[in-house]
């Protein structure tokens, strides 16, 4: 019965990320940062190989029914690795508890390091769209009038890279006063207005 290929239809909903910034965000950091995480996890998997290989030998003898193999310690070295720790399998000999110990120790620090790198990611894409929309305010700012036009252009780019209505204000009102230009003519009569909340809403 292959019904059950329907359920690949709800494949369809992650089509909805091109509408949300903060999905295409993270499909971005996720694309610039995916040699440095591949490359973290190949170290890892290598660990876990290594790990399990040495508590192999170390218990294989004292427990053949868990660790009787390479690959079903690796069941072990990846629960210990991550930090999980089920309980379900320990080692009982000096050198397996001492190994455990070195694993445990390195994997907190293995485990974290894709975090790291994803966090890093987002960091520096958000300071890069943060100064993209400062480049569109100063460009906009140049003629010492920011106009209609150029205020909807504005408000374009806020959505388009995904900045919230708050930062984008601060970023606009920071390159008002370092420019010292007049803050928004109005479409209907070109008289400077001052624009303080959310829209097209202003105030002379």
């Amino acid at each position: 019965d292959l019904r059950f290929l329907r359920v690949l239809r709800v494949v369809g909903v992650f089509k909805l990320t091109r509408y949300s910034s903060s999905m295409t965000l993270l499909l971005s950091v996720l694309k610039e940062e995916a040699k440095p995480i591949a490359a973290s996890m190949f170290v890892l998997f290598l660990l876990v190989i290594i790990a399990a290989s040495m508590t192999y030998l170390a218990e294989h003898t004292a427990q053949p029914d868990k660790f009787g193999t390479i690959p079903a310690a690796m069941w072990w070295a990846i629960i210990t690795m991550t930090t999980v720790g089920y309980g379900d399998v320990i080692p009982v000999t000096v050198i397996g508890k001492f190994l455990a110990a070195c694993i445990g120790i390195i994997g907190m620090g293995m485990v974290a390091l894709p975090a790291g790198l994803l966090a890093s990611g987002f960091n520096s894409a958000l300071h890069r769209r943060r100064r993209e929309y400062e480049e569109a305010v100063e460009e906009a700012l140049a003629n010492g009038v920011l106009s209609h036009s150029e205020i909807e252009q504005l408000e374009e780019t806020q959505v388009e890279l995904g900045i919230t209505h708050e930062d984008a204000m601060e970023l606009l009102e920071t390159g008002i006063r370092r420019s010292g230009a007049a803050v928004y003519a109005c479409p209907h009569c070109n008289k400077p207005l001052y624009h303080q909340t959310a829209g097209l809403e202003s105030e002379d």
